[in-house]
């Protein structure tokens, strides 16, 4: 039995060790930053796996419950389960480890640390800033160079492709927001020539590069203004001819009604006649009793009349309140929309002269720029942040980067000498006059 016993036991420690190799190769190894003892940055997100010998089972467990992922703190500290927040500092991830399962032997009572690994799933992003094309924060990856960072942003920034692009971008802004003022004066004509009921609309004369522009939303609002023209005087028509039908069918009612009155009076002096002759006994009294029923019912044809007649009477009355309310409703929906432009209108003056004063900078800015098409060189300024300070140094392309860095990119500018800046001042009133002729062309 002993000798089984002892037999078992290397077996035993061959699985176990076989488990606890693959077991780390499943769970990942450490990152070449960390392997070499660099501590880590702040917002590097860490998975952190924590297993234990069980003997009375034969295998190891995993402590789910403390294993998971981790994020370092801004101030360099982790927040664990049952441990709290334990402060990194400047240990590296074998510090790390062993100071975990330190603490867990301690915390727990346990007569052997467990087994702690730590793999890094996610670095900090780096940033990229200065003269290059698209600045921003890009993911770090180990071994990562300044030079790599730099391609990562587009490259350096091509200042004299630049500067023509938002040349051209804000000649055209200024050449839409001139369609949109000519658009608006032209709708705000219009309005006013409705507000004042003219037969045409008056138009302030267009600039002579938009002449053919400007005539065909002269035409289209001219196309609106007859349109509504048309559409308030066929409303008014429609109202003036159904207050007439109705004039007219309250005459047709008036002399139905003086009719109703005749046959009501011939049959009230019929009965009249016809009682007294029942009386003396000279005639039934059905002959009576038939008068009766037909006055009823010419009475009950007047009431009917009567009503009638004061319905449309009534329904005259609202539609000479609609007549003259449509005049109203249309004038002040127009003093609305009059109101509306107007400050439409203003707002694209103002943008105008934005525009127009942002083009004119630009121009005077290519007109001095050095476009020789030289290659500039760059200098490269690194920010990283090392124990709770952040320090700067120069750098080369071949620097390799850390966790959260921020790469500063100058292009540094040929260095004019004292006849360049001579002839710059010689010519710096000159600039803002050839620039704004300038500007006026590329806008038309």
């Amino acid at each position: 039995m002993y000798m089984k016993l002892l037999y078992r036991v290397p077996r035993m420690f061959f699985r176990t060790t076989v488990a606890i190799g693959a077991f780390v190769l499943a769970s990942g190894t450490v990152s070449p930053v960390f392997a070499d003892g660099a501590a880590f940055a702040p917002q590097t997100k860490i998975r952190l796996t924590v297993v234990q010998w069980m003997p009375s089972k034969g295998q190891f467990e995993r402590w789910d419950a403390i294993g998971g992922e981790y994020t370092i703190s801004d101030d360099g500290s982790v927040s664990l389960p049952f441990l709290g927040s334990l402060p990194v500092g400047n240990l590296d991830s074998a510090s790390l480890t062993s100071e975990i399962g330190k603490r867990l032997q301690e915390k727990m009572g346990l007569a052997q640390a467990p087994a702690v690994t730590i793999d890094v799933i996610g670095y900090p992003s780096i940033y990229v800033v200065g003269d290059v094309t698209t600045p921003g924060e890009y993911k770090f990856h180990s071994g990562l160079s300044v030079l790599q960072s730099l391609a990562m942003s587009g490259g350096p920034v091509r200042a004299t492709a630049q500067q023509r692009s938002e040349t051209i971008k804000l000649a055209g802004d200024l050449r839409e927001t001139d369609h949109a003022l000519l658009r608006s004066s032209a709708k705000l004509s219009r309005l006013q020539a409705e507000m004042s009921d003219a037969k045409d609309i008056t138009f302030d004369p267009p600039p002579v590069a938009d002449q053919q522009y400007a005539n065909g939303i002269y035409n289209e609002e001219r196309v609106i203004f007859q349109a509504r023209a048309s559409a308030l005087e066929r409303q008014s028509t429609a109202l003036v001819e159904l207050r007439d039908l109705l004039k007219a069918e309250i005459d047709t009612l008036d002399e139905k009604l003086t009719g109703a009155d005749d046959n009501i009076q011939s049959v009230e002096e019929q009965l009249t006649s016809v009682k007294t002759l029942v009386e003396k006994g000279l005639t039934i009294s059905s002959r009576q009793m038939d008068l009766e029923r037909l006055l009823t019912s010419y009475r009950s044809d007047k009431l009917d009349l009567v009503t009638a007649i004061m319905r449309g009477k009534q329904a005259i009355n609202e539609t000479t309140r609609n007549l003259e309310g449509l005049s109203d409703t249309r004038r002040s929906e127009i003093a609305s929309e009059l109101q509306s432009e107007k400050a439409n209108l203003d707002q694209l003056k103002l943008k105008r002269e934005t525009t127009q004063q942002l083009l004119l900078e630009q121009l005077a800015a290519n007109e001095g720029a050095n476009d020789r098409g030289e290659e500039l060189p760059l200098t490269f300024v690194v920010s990283r942040r090392d124990n709770g300070q952040v320090n700067q140094f120069t750098a080369s392309e071949t620097t390799e980067l850390a966790p959260g860095d921020v790469v500063k990119v100058t292009q540094l500018r040929t260095p004019e000498g004292a006849s360049d800046a001579a002839a710059t001042t010689s010519t710096s009133n000159a600039l803002p006059l050839q620039a704004e002729a300038r500007a006026s062309q590329v806008s038309q």
